[in-house]
């Protein structure tokens, strides 16, 4: 029964990625000087971790990145390691982040958003790859910032709950 659960709602956040990744490769985006829309999957990814981190292990998180790297263009492998990287940071800090109120949750996720951002437009420097227009990055990390709150209401609602005190995740852990 339990294992079906978790099972279910690691289900869900492949099919809510995959919903994502869909709208993202729709040829309505943007275009040309517009502003760039919010990374849905790493505020999916930040939501989840910080409540249920075992619905969301990390064998589930590299291939939907990595296929959102394909199928976006972008440099295959970096943004996966740096949303991994974030993602692992957020894992290790569930116990605390559990006492925070939700706007502290927020700002700890913008934080992390906004170095995600950062590390990435810095990697791409390094390695001499093309980037992107600085303002345009920061409009991007801004939007996904925004959207957070949203996407952590919506899992809420969903049934991704942070554990009550005393009860144990899937894997048998506080969390």
């Amino acid at each position: 029964m339990f294992a079906r659960r978790v099972l279910a709602y690691r289900l869900t956040f492949a099919g809510l990625a995959f919903v994502i990744l869909f709208f993202a490769l729709l040829p309505f985006g943007s275009g040309e000087g517009g502003v760039p829309g919010p990374e849905l999957t790493v505020c999916l990814i930040c939501a989840w971790v910080l409540r249920r981190p075992d619905y969301v292990p990390v064998w589930l998180i590299v291939p939907l990145l990595l296929l959102d790297d394909a199928l976006l263009m972008r440099p295959l492998g970096l943004w996966t390691l740096i949303v991994l990287l974030l993602s692992e940071y957020l894992r290790r800090r569930v116990d605390h982040a559990e006492a925070l109120p939700f706007w502290s949750e927020a700002g700890l996720v913008a934080s992390c958003i906004l170095a995600a951002f950062l590390a990435n437009h810095l990697a791409l420097v390094l390695l001499f790859a093309e980037t992107p227009p600085l303002i345009g990055q920061g409009l991007h990390a801004l939007a996904t910032i925004v959207f957070y709150p949203p996407v952590a209401v919506f899992s809420q609602l969903i049934g991704v709950r942070r554990l009550a005190p005393g009860e144990l995740d899937s894997l048998g852990t506080r969390a």
